[in-house]
């Protein structure tokens, strides 16, 4: 079963995600061979045995590690302090749930948009610069979307929300103490295979069909054979994109103020269906957010955020850069031509090139939340995730008031993620049991 796509054009991303991580290889020339097989799987997947064989390019100067402790070797997770738990106050639980309600709903109408798009919309319907939720009507033209102006009734169905709900849920059966099998085990019980996409489509394909897993019982060995399966990986084109980083929500509430805890329970999450910088992504916007919670200096968020994840990877050397053009003279239209310039190398649903967007946003409106979402919106591609991304940091900074109050109204207090009860379920008492929560856990 090829999964998210059929199996000639996973190969064909393959060659992309091959390059971009350092192996040897051919693209043209595995391009002309995977196009001459007309789609025959035998042919395909003695391809595929080829490239997962490539070797790594000599002059690659990168070193990505995907195991925990191997990233934090190559990382300053030392220098953080050690995890304390300090009671953190519900206003900024309900901030952060909140910022991610409104973010994700501010970029749903118009995500895979380019930046130009976005903004002729919002011009053409008289409401440039962005200040309010996509409008529904633009000269003659209207946007379907359910989370517009005229139609938003609260933040409807979104993957970036269901996560924090569903990762929520298991939080509050094991605690701290799960691993990436149970992060399988758990998607199999509660996240119906059309609720996800790309990376997770496939690791949960893979998770799936290992034989020597049941639906019953977890085998002692079981994280031998996630890695012997290569159930992140295997057929897994996608194991870089964004999928893991719009996951790291509920790990950083339930470690308010604890990024090195955030870091791991992100990775383990993380995992379960992404390597390398797909992984950093998750651990680094986990450890962005927990520390939000008591750090109130976005600097200082940002340096715990950057010693969980290793010092040489693309990950890292693009975070700095964001935060240095983040911070330059540089006018507005120029960062955001620029972040999109850099990222062109890579797909819209990246994990590199998303989070400088989100990362720009923060390092320029340090306390503004209003403009840090719209911006991370206005430079496109994945704008529900990074909205809701830079929405969920900034009300863990702010709290509920420094959300606008505009953008509270809208949203009505109220979300929906197809799983039960969490249906027009209100926002604040979401937000108000993963406080108590996280109070428990800690106790």
């Amino acid at each position: 079963m090829a999964g998210y796509d059929r199996l000639y054009a996973l190969l064909i991303e393959e060659l992309n995600q091959l390059s971009q991580e350092g192996r040897d290889i051919d693209c043209e020339k595995y391009r002309e061979r995977i196009n001459s097989c007309n789609e025959d799987k035998q042919s395909l997947m003695q391809i595929y045995s080829e490239l997962c064989a490539l070797p790594m390019r000599a002059d690659y100067r990168y070193n990505e590690p995907s195991e925990l402790e191997e990233i934090f070797a190559e990382s300053d997770i030392n220098k953080l302090p050690d995890d304390k738990y300090t009671p953190v106050d519900a206003e900024y639980f309900r901030g952060a749930w909140l910022g991610r309600c409104i973010g994700c709903a501010l970029g749903q109408p118009v995500e895979g948009w380019q930046s130009e798009r976005i903004i002729e919309w919002y011009k053409t319907a008289g409401k440039y610069p962005i200040k309010y939720y996509v409008p529904t009507v633009s000269g003659e033209r209207r946007n379907e979307g359910l989370a517009t102006d005229e139609k938003l009734c609260g933040m409807p169905l979104d993957d970036d929300t269901r996560f924090t709900v569903i990762f929520y849920l298991l939080l509050k059966q094991k605690g701290y103490n799960f691993d990436s099998w149970d992060i399988g085990s758990h998607w199999a019980w509660n996240l119906p295979f059309r609720f996800v996409c790309t990376a997770e489509t496939q690791a949960y394909l893979n998770y799936i069909n290992v034989d020597t897993f049941t639906p019953w019982y977890k085998p002692e060995n079981a994280l031998s054979l996630l890695k012997r399966e290569r159930v992140n990986s295997y057929l897994n084109p996608y194991r870089e994109w964004i999928g893991a980083q719009i996951r790291c929500d509920a790990f950083a509430y339930v470690a308010a103020g604890m990024p090195k805890l955030a870091a791991r329970l992100a990775h383990t999450d993380a995992y379960f269906s992404h390597i390398k910088n797909g992984i950093y992504g998750e651990m680094f916007f986990a450890a962005l957010i927990a520390s939000a919670f008591t750090e109130k200096s976005v600097e200082k968020c940002f340096e715990n955020a950057l010693a969980v994840i290793p010092k040489n990877s693309r990950f890292y050397e693009d975070a700095v850069w964001a935060r240095g053009l983040a911070e330059s003279d540089i006018t507005r239209d120029e960062l955001i031509k620029t972040l999109i310039e850099r990222g062109k190398k890579y797909s819209w649903v990246h994990t590199i090139n998303n989070a400088t967007f989100c990362i720009a946003a923060i390092m320029r409106y340090k306390n503004d939340f209003r403009e840090a979402v719209a911006f991370a919106v206005e430079c496109g591609a994945d704008t529900d995730c990074n909205g809701a991304t830079v929405g969920s940091f900034m009300g863990a900074l702010l709290g509920d008031k420094g959300v606008p109050d505009d953008l509270k109204a809208g949203i009505k207090d109220r979300f929906s993620v197809g799983v039960s009860p969490y249906d027009n379920y209100s926002i604040k008492r979401f937000a108000d049991e993963v406080k108590e929560l996280c109070d428990k856990l800690n106790a």
